[in-house]
């Protein structure tokens, strides 16, 4: 979809409603808000499809003494996601991560009890849930909540959100019924790009639209108390109860059982379960990244419990070349690139530096300047091969005529690396 400018939340929340109109009156709809941005979002959606409206704790979990740098996610129900490629070019270990998971874990009981009023969790089995962020980037904590509701037995979950990224959308598609984003803006830099009005959303106004909502009477009444603004209203076109829907699938179609660890205290308490895997799209992600660093290390007999070397030269030559390139090219390269190794590829970027010139002598000297000392010793000084290794790794899984797009764009001589 073409990119939109929302004046605030609410607004979007509207938008929103208005393209889930199909859901409007079908028995056992529930909307779920990510807290806090998703709250109003959600209730503007819940209101006009007269649905149920509740809360659905995401937390990040932010990088010790990095806490901006989000390592992963945990989410009600104790499932917590992993942003592989930080936790390996951080070296992270099972320790630091089970105490950030331990940490978080408490801020969202707290979270809940705060924004619930001692209200029960609306029951999921069964139910169509629509899930509602403000806007999503790399889908992170999206994909944490769609891995914790799956153990709810939803009998269908939809993600709905305002704006983010069409690869992102893309990927939450495998993972989800149905993936609803009213705005897909070709260069996607944050989710704060989408309104004119994105003012932090505070514990107040989350439990005060909660409260609004319960106090709504019972789904059907198509509107909101006093409290709070009137539901748009959308046209009903979702056909008769029970009917099956255009994507709906048997949950064995699009997820397998999770590989299920439990991180414990001394004690032997559980305190958290860490998913690694579990739907096809992550697991593919998660192969297609490994596979790269794998052809990087198998060119240099770098064994893989020494993955930061690979990691290191990978990120290297990424950030390189897309300092090399126009705001637009590096978004349509990043597009093309698996989850994780997009991560990589943004990282630190800054849309407002304009590309850097450089041919390909200043490529490698770049490299060579930005590579760890480890590293280039281990490579004998050899840059242009490292460069040759990297780009051919990733080549695999970059659309060919993407590719030869970026090297139209770059001095003959560079375009002559990227081959």
């Amino acid at each position: 979809m073409a990119d939109r400018l929302f004046q605030d939340r609410r607004d979007a929340g509207r938008v929103l409603a208005g393209l889930l109109g199909h859901y409007r009156g079908r028995p056992g709809v529930v909307v779920l808000g990510l807290p806090r941005g998703g709250v109003p979002v959600a209730y503007e959606i819940a209101g006009a499809l007269a649905a149920p409206l509740d809360v659905f704790l995401v937390h990040k979990l932010g990088v010790p003494y990095h806490e901006e740098l989000a390592m992963g996610a945990i989410a009600a129900g104790g499932v917590m996601v992993l942003n592989d490629d930080v936790v390996w070019s951080r070296g992270l270990s099972r320790e630091t991560i089970r105490k950030a998971a331990e940490r978080e874990r408490r801020a969202l009981l707290r979270r809940e009890r705060l924004y619930r009023d001692a209200r029960p969790m609306i029951e999921l089995d069964g139910k169509v849930v629509i899930v509602v962020d403000d806007g999503l980037a790399t889908g992170a904590s999206m994909r944490a909540a769609i891995q914790a509701l799956g153990r709810m037995r939803p009998a269908r979950v939809v993600v709905a959100v305002p704006a983010a990224p069409a690869s992102t959308c893309r990927e939450l598609e495998a993972l989800v019924d149905e993936v609803v984003c009213a705005s897909t803006p070709a260069a996607f830099f944050a989710v704060g790009q989408s309104y004119v009005d994105f003012t932090q959303t505070g514990d107040a106004e989350v439990r005060d639209l909660l409260r609004a909502a319960a106090r709504a009477g019972p789904p059907g009444t198509g509107s909101h108390d006093a409290g709070g603004p009137p539901g748009t209203g959308s046209r009903d076109d979702g056909g008769p109860p029970g009917e099956r829907h255009p994507g709906d699938r048997p949950e064995e179609e699009r997820s397998r059982s999770p590989s299920v660890h439990f991180l414990s205290d001394s004690s032997g308490k559980e305190l958290s379960r860490m998913v690694e895997t579990g739907f096809t799209t992550f697991d593919t992600t998660v192969n297609k990244t490994n596979h790269v660093l794998k052809a990087i290390e198998e060119a240099y007999g770098w064994p893989k419990g020494r993955r930061n070397r690979s990691y290191s030269a990978l990120r290297v030559v990424l950030h390189t070349l897309r300092d090399r390139l126009t705001v637009d090219e590096v978004a349509r390269l990043g597009s093309q690139l698996p989850m994780l190794i997009r991560g990589i590829y943004y990282g630190s970027w800054d849309p407002r530096r304009p590309p850097i010139e450089m041919n390909a002598g200043e490529f490698m000297a770049r490299v060579r300047s930005t590579l760890p000392d480890k590293i280039l010793e281990e490579i004998d000084g050899d840059v242009e091969r490292l460069v040759h290794t990297v780009v051919h790794a990733l080549r695999e899984h970059v659309d060919e005529g993407e590719w030869e797009g970026i090297r139209s764009v770059v001095p003959k001589d560079l375009a002559a690396v990227l081959a």
